[in-house]
């Protein structure tokens, strides 16, 4: 009896690691001219599959610290298939932003190849720096860039991007601003009316601790539907990185409000994680 035991929780084991793989997705940052690859831990649904994919994000620390997991991990209990990219391990080895939207748009084709996806039900969630990747894929910029015919996310989540930026990109005036070099000053004149929900952090270092920014930034589209279809949760009392695992801070030079210095304050909250875990699947799976 021991022994079944023991050998029916390897069985376990071997079942649920089979839920998880490496795999390799394709994208070309000049028009389909180059296909590369890069990395991409794919999940399986552990739950009733609900035929719908989740691209997830990382921030601009890199994948290496392991913040995608825990979304991947919960939303393939939700019955979601999940890709998490992993853009680059390390903040000093991020590539330029048009590569990053192109790894963006790979995900994308990447996930609407998979048997047992919808192609019209697939949605990306990204915290910071995947936060912008994510709004910005609600551009129409976007999808003519990079080729991707009649192809649309189909709902979009931003945690805790830095909303100061989003509001001078959608006014005209990304010059300046880290994440949006080389990309045309009008990459946000035109948009999908994609339905996005903003998790804000209403005490956000970049943004001055302003709760109202994001809002602001939404006031700033110029796409009356655009507009309309997104929603901002400001989580007030709650900082940047709020799902890091730690409390920590570093300075920032020029990436605050007007581009100045600041140093970021990021306080772990687990009330926070579990809030906006919850936020996102209501909003994914609200028709």
């Amino acid at each position: 009896m021991k022994n079944f035991f023991f050998c029916f929780s390897i069985l376990l084991s071997v079942i649920t690691a089979s839920a998880q793989s490496l795999v390799k997705v394709d994208y070309s940052i000049d028009k389909g001219v180059t296909i590369k690859q890069l990395d991409a831990v794919l999940r399986s649904p552990e739950g009733e599959p609900n035929r719908q994919g989740l691209l997830i994000l990382h921030h601009g620390g890199g994948f290496s610290l392991n913040t995608t997991q825990q979304y991947g991990e919960y939303f393939t209990k939700q019955g979601f298939v999940t890709l998490e990219l992993k853009m680059f391990n390390e903040a000093k080895d991020s590539p330029d932003p048009l590569t990053l939207h192109a790894y963006v748009m790979g995900g994308l084709k990447y996930l609407a190849k998979l048997p047992g996806v919808d192609p019209r039900r697939i949605s990306a969630m990204g915290m910071s720096l995947g936060a912008f990747l994510t709004i910005d894929s609600a551009s129409t910029w976007f999808y003519d860039q990079y080729q991707a015919g009649d192809l649309r996310f189909h709902k979009l989540a931003a945690l805790y991007p830095v909303c100061w930026f989003m509001s001078e990109a959608a006014k005209g005036q990304p010059q300046g601003i880290r994440p949006f070099a080389g990309l045309p000053s009008s990459f946000l004149e035109r948009w999908e009316g994609i339905p996005l929900l903003v998790l804000a952090a209403g005490k956000d270092s970049y943004d001055s601790q302003d709760s109202t920014a994001c809002g602001n930034f939404v006031k700033n589209i110029n796409d009356p539907k655009q507009a309309q279809v997104t929603k901002v949760e400001v989580f007030e009392n709650t900082t940047h990185a709020w799902d890091h695992g730690k409390n920590y801070s570093h300075p920032v030079r020029g990436g605050c409000t007007g581009r100045t210095n600041c140093t970021n304050f990021i306080i772990f909250s687990p009330t926070a994680v579990d809030k906006g875990k919850k936020s996102i699947l209501s909003f994914l799976n609200t028709p």
